[in-house]
Order: C-alpha cells, then sequence, then structure tokens
C-alpha cells in the first residue's frame, strides 16, 4: 500500500468511527423522543377542528401535483419562474 492508500484508509477509517458514534446518538435520540411521546401521550398531540376542516377544505378544492423527487419538482419551479 502506498502513502495515499494509507491516508485515504485512515479517512475512510475515520469516517467511520464518527458514522458509528453518530449512530448510537441518533439511536439514544430516539429512544428519548419515544420516552417523551409515551410520558405525555397523545392527548397532548391533538389537532385543532378548525385545522382539520381547513386541510379538508384544501383537499377538497386544491390542485395537487406528485413528484418522483427533488430534481423534478425543481424543475417544474424553474419553469414557472421563467
Amino acid at each position: 500500500m502506498d502513502m495515499i492508500e494509507a491516508r485515504e484508509m485512515s479517512l475512510i477509517s475515520s469516517m467511520m468511527d464518527d458514522i458509528k458514534v453518530l449512530r448510537k446518538r441518533i439511536e439514544e435520540m430516539e429512544e428519548r423522543l419515544q420516552m417523551l411521546a409515551e410520558l405525555h401521550g397523545e392527548s397532548e398531540f391533538d389537532v385543532r377542528d378548525e385545522y382539520i376542516a381547513h386541510l379538508d377544505e384544501l383537499d377538497e378544492k386544491g390542485r395537487f401535483e406528485e413528484f418522483a423527487d427533488i430534481v423534478e419538482l425543481r424543475r417544474k419551479i424553474e419553469r414557472v419562474e421563467n
């Protein structure tokens, strides 16, 4: 292995270690969020009836488009702007 490959392998190894640390932190955060959700119960997350009515109205009257990905959405926006 030459010097460049050794440096690249070292960088990759360091990145993998960082990813493992981040994954562990994310799992810990998910556990905390789950505990908080269980403590507060769903009753604190009730949606106001007026919001539901507004969403229903938008759903009935709205004209919606679906996009396969963000690139397709960006193209559509750029076409409309020009």
